[in-house]
């Protein structure tokens, strides 16, 4: 994943580097440079880090002005209040989560799928994909339930037969939705990078779904770069020189 983003960002003339650490100070000291760096003005973190620090911690430790994968809790605040500029006047606009967004957009590219209305299923409850694309959906009028490995399996399977949009990230080989607990006619967006759903038996019975072999990944990187433009953009109305993102 790293290496395609370092690809996007040399097919967009960006200047990227990738930045390694061999332990966790090693990790925490480098955060804090890129964010004293001016010449850089995002910063993406590869999680899960498996550290002995939380990564809830550590994405609130990645400066909320450089934070282009929008985890930082200020930005997660601004979505909560649907807070859509940091100033309207000016146009410059909030940082949100970028897979989340990325599965927005998608869902919002299609004229058949209406989100105000909409009963949604997200079968993820992370600070990456399901807590903010809740937030989301419900700003934009959908009634959403989110359900995740506690959740009883004959209550996914309720949720999932009344959904109008059903959306899956559940990172494990072994779990699978169901074809049969699709609703006819609806929309189904799986981000996982296992495959959580079978496209080929959806088609027919699902209104959408996720091609198989790119599934939200190309979307979510391009998300991120539009969450870089809006951080150069904030950078640049405060007179800090714009320069590369690591």
């Amino acid at each position: 994943y790293r290496d395609m983003i370092l690809k996007d960002a040399r097919s967009l003339g960006c200047l990227a580097r990738s930045v390694e650490a061999r332990d966790e100070a090693e990790l925490l000291a480098a955060i804090g440079n890129l964010n004293a760096d001016h010449e850089v003005q995002g910063i993406v973190v590869m999680y899960p880090l498996r550290a002995s620090v939380a990564d809830s911690e550590v994405m609130d430790l990645v400066s909320p002005a450089k934070d282009i994968e929008g985890l930082h809790s200020l930005n997660l605040g601004y979505l909560l209040k649907f807070r859509r500029f940091l100033d309207e006047p000016r146009g410059l606009k909030c940082v949100v989560p970028a897979t989340a967004k990325a599965v927005l957009k998608a869902l919002q590219s299609r004229p058949e799928v209406r989100l105000d209305g909409a009963f949604c299923t997200v079968v993820n409850n992370s600070m990456r994909v399901g807590k903010p694309l809740g937030l989301m959906l419900e700003n934009l009028g959908a009634t959403v339930v989110k359900c995740y490995d506690k959740t009883p399996r004959e209550a996914l399977e309720a949720c999932v037969r009344r959904s109008d949009i059903v959306v899956t990230a559940v990172p494990d080989r072994a779990f699978r939705l169901e074809p049969a607990w699709v609703k006819p006619g609806a929309a189904v967006v799986d981000v996982s990078f296992e495959g959580n759903v079978d496209a080929a038996a959806l088609m027919g019975r699902a209104g959408i779904v996720t091609a198989p072999d790119n599934r939200i990944g190309r979307l979510t990187r391009a998300m991120m770069f539009v969450n870089l433009i809006y951080c150069c953009a904030a950078a640049s109305r405060s007179r800090e020189p714009a320069g590369r993102v690591s």
